[in-house]
């Protein structure tokens, strides 16, 4: 097994380790959305019954049957507003939303539409302290949830990022392996900066003559199978870096151990 498949294998761990936690944070939004549904519900409940109401995590959504439309159409909307300063409470307020018109005659969804509005307008006037305080006190007890798995999917994420770099440093070693002792082919011709002005298409490539420093080297290059040209003095580490980037199109490459 290569350093670069036991990596891998752990990588894998970790990825499986994220895939666990978004499903339990998903769980968790799940959780708080219904209790917060449960919370601001019962306010509604002597609501017109030909509204259907929609309860998000920080929405309620309004809509009733149109005669123009075979879909329900928006009536109003209630946004919770997010608290960013007080500790501990996750809404401020509640902020009623909804659009104006003018009605053509007797317009009577957009007239019973207005009735509706002001039967809102005097729940949202008389209950909004009480309404803002039950749906903190639903999501209070989710908080500490959250923060625990952000902080475990914080811990894997790091894990993950730093299996990658050590990935890709290993890669980037077979990649300059491969160009020094042996040859890189391409499944098709793929563009790589020699020079600032020079970017041919190859489909092979292979380094040779190293400058002492290592930096530096002359690279043998096919555009085509059987047609080679070569460019002196390619920079050896932005070479290895633009091949590591078109590796999934490598037909050929030698594994380090």
């Amino acid at each position: 097994m290569t350093r670069i498949q036991i990596l891998e294998d752990q990588k894998a761990i970790f990825v499986a380790q994220k895939e666990v936690l978004e499903n339990k944070r998903a769980d968790i939004y799940v959780r708080e959305q219904q209790a917060i549904s449960d919370a601001l519900l019962p306010f509604f409940q002597d609501f017109n019954p030909e509204v259907e109401i929609e309860v998000t995590r920080g929405s309620v959504y309004f809509k009733m049957d149109h005669p123009e439309v075979k879909y329900k159409k928006e009536l109003f909307n209630l946004y919770l507003r997010e608290n960013y300063s007080e500790e501990g409470k996750a809404f401020s307020g509640i902020d009623l939303s909804y659009y104006t018109t003018q009605t053509k005659g007797v317009d009577e969804w957009e007239l019973k539409r207005l009735q509706l509005l002001g039967k809102l307008a005097e729940i949202v006037h008389e209950f909004q302290q009480k309404m803002v305080y039950v749906v903190n006190e639903a999501v209070i007890s989710f908080k500490e949830e959250f923060k625990a798995v952000y902080a475990q999917m914080e811990l894997v994420g790091k894990a993950i990022r730093e299996l990658d770099v050590k990935i890709a440093s290993f890669e980037k070693e077979v990649i300059e392996w491969d160009l020094r002792y042996s040859k890189i082919e391409f499944a098709k011709a793929r563009e790589v900066q020699m020079k600032f002005n020079y970017s041919p298409r190859i489909v092979s490539l292979k380094l040779f003559e190293f400058s002492k420093s290592g930096k530096k080297a002359t690279a043998i290059f096919e555009w085509e199978k059987g047609r080679e040209s070569r460019e002196e003095n390619v920079n050896v580490s932005s070479i290895v870096d633009q091949v590591f980037g078109l590796r999934k199109d490598i037909v050929q490459q030698t594994l380090a151990e």
